[in-house]
């Protein structure tokens, strides 16, 4: 079984350079390619695995010295952390890497480039790919609360979804940094705070006092969500439009509704959601309708009351109560029949059959 070989690097430049250790005097050999920002150092040029690395993102300058002879094309390449002798084969190999060096690590062409055309050409494809490269990795490291929008914008977006998150991040005003905009509630009003950050070498420092040095912009995120005791935490842009197609289709008979998700052009349909609708409550009398009102001279069905009437002002003005209604007669409240005397009995009952 033979096993898989492991890509070849893509350097955007490679030959052979010899560099000197800081603990030896002897220039070394080794087969150097530029891949990405950072120098690898192979045995020779065919091995894979490179045994040491220089990043550029701690790329200071380039120096050569004066009055070196001929046969030695030296140059230093200065490091935040150290230098690192190096010694090319030919003067025109030694002006390749100092462009190359460069233009990688500052993202420019230098103005003192004396390349042919067929070189130059290349340098100016390395330098749109290590663009392109740097502007991939930016984006796969920006958390999902990065949004590319203004100051007042960032505002607005806080305040009217501050139930989904009360943080985001965002390009600074010198679209270099990034500044992180904070919404918190106080009662009715909202309190907006602004903070920097920026990068410096492979870290991010929140521009407070004292500062605050972070490894990215998930670490920035998170710090500010710990040091609140979880207070702030990320904006979470909300979904503001469907990811699939439903059809809603309503049956008229027993009000059942069906949501149904069509399959792009198959015509089939994925599965439905079904609800039914309530009953609709049924419609009693107006209360108007079965109410008499003894005051009035005649009731709701057409029959005189006038003698109703006067029994009802009667039996009002003296025992403070009105006679109930069953079947178009009138009837004496319980609580009249055992608190009335024998002659107030009689004389109501005289009453009510001369009415009846």
């Amino acid at each position: 079984m033979s096993r898989m070989k492991a890509p070849v690097p893509e350097h955007y430049y490679e030959e052979y350079l010899y560099k000197k250790d800081h603990k030896s005097k002897v220039y070394r050999k080794f087969w150097v390619g530029l891949l990405g920002n950072s120098l690898c150092f192979y045995s020779n040029h065919k091995d894979l695995q490179c045994v040491d690395i220089f990043g550029l993102e701690n790329y200071v300058s380039l120096k050569e010295p004066s009055g070196n002879s001929s046969s030695e094309f030296l140059f230093t390449l200065c490091l935040q952390g150290g230098e690192v002798q190096l010694k090319a084969e030919s003067l025109e190999s030694r002006e390749m890497w100092r462009v190359y060096i460069v233009t990688i690590a500052e993202l420019r062409i230098p103005p003192s480039a004396s390349l042919l055309p067929g070189p130059l050409l290349a340098l100016k494809e390395a330098l749109e790919k290590e663009k392109q490269r740097r502007r991939q990795k930016e984006a796969e490291e920006k958390p999902s609360c990065f949004f590319n929008v203004s100051r007042p914008e960032a505002e607005n977006l806080l305040k009217q979804n501050y139930e989904t998150g009360n943080l985001l991040l965002r390009p600074g005003g010198d679209q270099i940094s990034v500044s992180v905009t904070t919404c918190q509630k106080n009662h009715s009003n909202f309190i907006l705070k602004h903070y920097r950050v920026t990068q410096e070498q492979d870290s991010y420092v929140i521009q407070v006092d004292p500062k605050i040095v972070c490894s990215s912009l998930a670490h920035v995120v998170s710090h500010f969500v710990n040091s609140s005791n979880k207070l702030l935490f990320p904006f979470v842009k909300q979904n503001e439009y469907e990811n699939k197609i439903a059809i809603i289709e309503t049956n008229n008979e027993d009000g059942v509704v069906t949501v149904t998700y069509p399959l792009g052009n198959t015509g089939a349909t994925k599965a439905s959601h079904v609800h039914k609708l309530p009953p609709p409550l049924p419609r009693g009398p107006h209360p108007d309708e079965e109410y008499e009102n003894p005051d009035e001279g005649q009731n709701k069905k057409g029959r005189s009351s006038d003698g109703q009437k006067q029994f009802s002002v009667e039996l009002l003005n003296r025992t403070g109560h009105k006679p109930r209604v069953s079947d178009g007669k009138s009837t004496l409240p319980p609580v009249l029949n055992s608190g009335l005397d024998d002659e107030l009995k009689r004389k109501l009952q005289i009453r009510r059959e001369q009415i009846e």
